[in-house]
This record gives C-alpha cells, sequence and structure tokens, in this order.
C-alpha cells in the first residue's frame, strides 16, 4: 500500500522533527528538580487526564522502581489517578475541577513536586490540571508540566515547562512518553553514580 507507506513516512519524520525541537534546558531542569525531591525525601505527585494520566502513571512506575539502582531507596510517588475509589468520590461530591487538590490538599508540603501532563496544557475540560498546578504553587512546591499544542496553563505557570510544539494529540502524547524515559534514564545513571 504504497499510500500508507507515505503516511507513515509522514508521521515518522514528524516525530523526528517534534523531539528535535525539544527544549534540552527544560529536560535537565526537570530532571534536577526529581533528582533534588528525592536527596530531600520529598514525595513527587503526578497528574492527568485520559492518555496524559496514563504517562502520569508511567512516570509514578518508573520512578519507584526503574531508577532506583539495586538496593537504594526508591522515589515517594503518587499518581493521583491511581485509587480509583478515592479519585472519583472526589469528582463525585465535589467539584470536579478541584479532584487533585483535593487529594493533595493537607498533604502537599514545598519538599514536593508536582509533575503534570495534558495534551492541552489544563486548558479547556482540564481545569483540574491547572488548579492542580496553581495550588501547588500557592504551596511552594517545584512544578514540572509537560505539554503540546500552545502549552495552555502548565506552559504559563509551572516553575519547568516541558513543551512538544506539536498540534497533534498522538503526536504530543507519544513524545510525552519519550520525555518520560528520557528522563527515567538520567535519573537512573544519576543515581547509579552519585547515590541518593
Amino acid at each position: 500500500m504504497p499510500d500508507d507507506v507515505a503516511r507513515i513516512a509522514a508521521f515518522l519524520d514528524e516525530t523526528k522533527r517534534l523531539l528535535g525541537a525539544l527544549d534540552a534546558t527544560a529536560l535537565v531542569a526537570a530532571k534536577q528538580i526529581l533528582l533534588d525531591c528525592h536527596r530531600r525525601r520529598g514525595r513527587v505527585y503526578t497528574l492527568g487526564n485520559g492518555g496524559s494520566a496514563s504517562t502520569a502513571q508511567h512516570f509514578a512506575c518508573d520512578l519507584a522502581k526503574y531508577v532506583i539502582p539495586p538496593g537504594g531507596r526508591p522515589f515517594d510517588v503518587l499518581c493521583l489517578t491511581d485509587n480509583v475509589p478515592l479519585y472519583t468520590a472526589w469528582a463525585n461530591d465535589a467539584p470536579r475541577e478541584d479532584v487533585f487538590v483535593n487529594q493533595m490538599r493537607g498533604l502537599l508540603s514545598a519538599s514536593d513536586v508536582v509533575l503534570a501532563v495534558s495534551v492541552h496544557g489544563g486548558d479547556g475540560f482540564s481545569a483540574d490540571v491547572a488548579r492542580a498546578i496553581r495550588f501547588a504553587n500557592e504551596i511552594g512546591a517545584p512544578t514540572i508540566g509537560l505539554s503540546g499544542f500552545n502549552g495552555g496553563a502548565l506552559h504559563r505557570e509551572c516553575a519547568c515547562s516541558i513543551l512538544v510544539p506539536a498540534n497533534s494529540t498522538p503526536q504530543t502524547e507519544g513524545v510525552h512518553l519519550v520525555i518520560e524515559h528520557l528522563l527515567m534514564q538520567l535519573l537512573k545513571e544519576d543515581l547509579a553514580t552519585h547515590g541518593g
């Protein structure tokens, strides 16, 4: 199918372009924020909606296991979509846009980090993501945002913004996973070399 081959080539070419356009300085800053959190024994809260919730869960899994040297101390990490009964209880019994804030209220401290993933950067239907970042900023917790399109609230309001310059949900989500794995590899190497 020549048409399919051309479409595959176009998609992969666009992926390569987006990877090449990432801000390496922002990636280094995100790695350092996470490393500093581990060293001060803070907690990383990860969050997102839809496919971005899956990426947030992937961050939590890899921070808790993949990056840690044998016998090393894992990250204290919590993905705010993992506890489905708690998530849906807050979504049902309080304003839906506060579903993440309500899970962090009374727990989040300035020693922690909030890592939010959103294709549109918390704009539109993702007010819960934007509110979580604003809450973290009020507490003084460092914030990391992964977004696409124009970056939305995450790009404007996170201490560290990693923007995928794409106007495509599949491309943004795919590159977010590459970013996740890249950050985890950097952390794994640093923790193996310098410890926690």
